[in-house]
């Protein structure tokens, strides 16, 4: 009962149109490239979908031909929620997606939301050593963090003008990532999917939301909303997972190429980034938006309410990785 959508001859049928053959990508021949089946959860144009974008880049620049990284689908192959599945029992090779994706089956995968450092520095730290290791007990490799932000990938926005980090009478839009830190100051949660936000701000039946740093002008919320709380927090936790046994197949020359590209994916991807975050502010101006700064005390305030509970769930769901993964937190 792996999917109930999606049978794993219906995605060799979706391989084979969209790379041209019919093959396991673990069992080619040596004179064929090694084909690495891969799955998003976005589509390939939005920003989030760069770190897979870059990985196929660099690899299928690096290996020459000898290995080649094939986009077979996102969302419309592979349901966000089960795409996790799919890597991990080989429907595909590699997948990049967010912890929130994953986090039921791997509690530890949302540890990337909660620290303040690029996917590269907490590289030289041991977080991804740590994170290979909890992946593996998956029937996973943790390849590398491509994210691209240190602790300002989500943040705010509203039609009421706050002084400190008190919600106090505010109904923000949320997801589920958002309620304890709406909570937390004091707000009103009102879970929300993102085609109900703009008609609902418009009409005054939330005072706000909560969204990524990027793309609320692509969803037009820009038109019906006057202030940027302008305190980041969280970091995007996507990764690139590659399931286990296609990894383990792959000739130790090529999985030794392939780790060595993961310094370098991560850096494109947080120079990608950063640049876009400033893009976003450059152009948030433009439209009118006013940016709202607190002072230091009220940050602490609101960062407190984003991450404390973020770490103690981490840690009570994971008791065995919880307090090792909280040391990346600052």
């Amino acid at each position: 009962m792996l999917f109930a959508k999606l049978s794993k001859l219906a995605v060799a049928f979706t391989v084979a149109a969209a790379i041209g053959l019919f093959s396991n990508s673990a069992t080619v021949k040596a004179a064929d490239p090694i084909i690495l089946k891969g799955l998003i959860p976005w589509p390939a144009d939005f920003v989030g979908s760069r770190g897979f974008l870059e990985f196929q880049k660099q690899v299928n620049k690096a290996l020459k031909g000898k290995v080649i990284v094939s986009l077979i689908g996102t969302s419309e192959v592979v349901p966000p929620f089960e795409q996790f599945e799919a890597v991990r029992d080989g429907v595909v090779d590699v997948l990049m997606t967010a912890g929130a994706y994953y986090r039921a089956t791997v509690p530890e995968a949302a540890a990337g939301l909660g620290v303040k450092r690029f996917g590269s520095e907490l590289r030289a730290m041991g977080y991804t050593d740590l994170m290979r290791k909890i992946h593996a007990e998956h029937g996973v490799y943790y390849h590398s963090q491509v994210g691209g932000t240190k602790g300002n990938g989500y943040r705010c926005y509203g039609n009421t003008k706050i002084t400190s980090a008190d919600l106090s009478g505010i109904k923000m839009r949320v997801s589920p990532t958002y309620v304890p830190l709406v909570k937390g100051l004091g707000g009103t949660p009102i879970l929300m999917k993102a085609g109900e936000v703009y008609t609902a701000l418009e009409r005054g039946v939330v005072n706000g939301f909560c969204w990524t740093f990027l793309g609320i002008r692509e969803y037009g919320f820009h038109e019906v909303t006057k202030y940027v709380y302008n305190i980041p927090f969280y970091s995007n936790d996507t990764a690139i997972l590659i399931n286990m046994k296609t990894w383990n197949g792959l000739p130790a020359d090529v999985r030794k190429q392939i780790d060595d590209l993961g310094p370098a994916i991560e850096a494109a991807v947080e120079k990608f980034m950063t640049k876009k975050n400033e893009d976003e502010d450059t152009a948030l101006a433009k439209e009118g938006l006013e940016f709202i700064n607190l002072s230091t005390a009220e940050v602490a305030k609101w960062h407190a309410a984003a991450l404390d509970s973020h770490w103690a769930e981490i840690v009570t769901k994971s008791p065995k990785y919880g307090e090792a993964l909280k040391k990346y937190a600052d």
